[in-house]
């Protein structure tokens, strides 16, 4: 069982760093550019890295790599890709879903490109309950354990605004 502390440090994540409003990815260059508002600073941009992964169950009986575990260690070479096997404590659901993480040291496009070279789409009808690849933002988020909007709701300066498209005027809460 998960105890309590571990769902909060989950929810709140567990990287310090606060302000962080926005993410967004630049796909020429592989790079995350995190968007703070630091009170008192402004706005601040940063370039950080961050190695994309998919999730992955059993790829047998989808002919990936025509069945060729030299044609794939190929291929994993060429996209310098990484496969760990994850922890599934006996757990039987666990064990029959998406057992390993597959990583790209190159990038979120050679990712891609690694499965589809190898006739998997991953985003097929084939293949969708057996390879999952998030956007890259959500997976930066989840590999840093980095959480949006941290401590921005202690700021006494924070309003949401809301648009009324009908009345054409804006409605600021405090």
């Amino acid at each position: 069982m998960i105890s309590n502390e571990e769902i909060e440090s989950f929810l709140h994540g567990n990287d310090p760093e606060e302000f962080i409003v926005a993410i967004e990815f630049d796909y020429a260059s592989n790079s995350i550019f995190k968007i703070k508002e630091i009170p008192g600073k402004g706005k601040e941009i940063r370039k950080d890295s961050f190695i994309p992964f998919a999730w992955v169950g059993d790829l047998k009986g989808i002919n990936f790599y025509g069945d060729s575990k030299a044609a794939q260690k190929t291929a994993m070479t060429k996209y310098s890709i990484v496969i760990d096997k994850l922890e599934t404590h006996g757990n039987e659901r666990l064990q029959k879903g998406m057992t390993y993480m597959v990583k790209s040291l190159k990038g979120y496009r050679e990712l891609i490109q690694f499965f589809r070279d190898g006739g998997c789409d991953p985003w097929g009808e084939k293949t969708k309950d057996k390879v999952m690849i998030l956007p890259p933002v959500e997976q930066y988020l989840i590999s840093k354990e980095k959480r949006l909007f941290k401590r921005q709701s202690h700021d006494s300066t924070s309003c949401r605004t809301i648009f009324n498209i009908q009345r054409k005027k804006i409605i600021q809460r405090v």
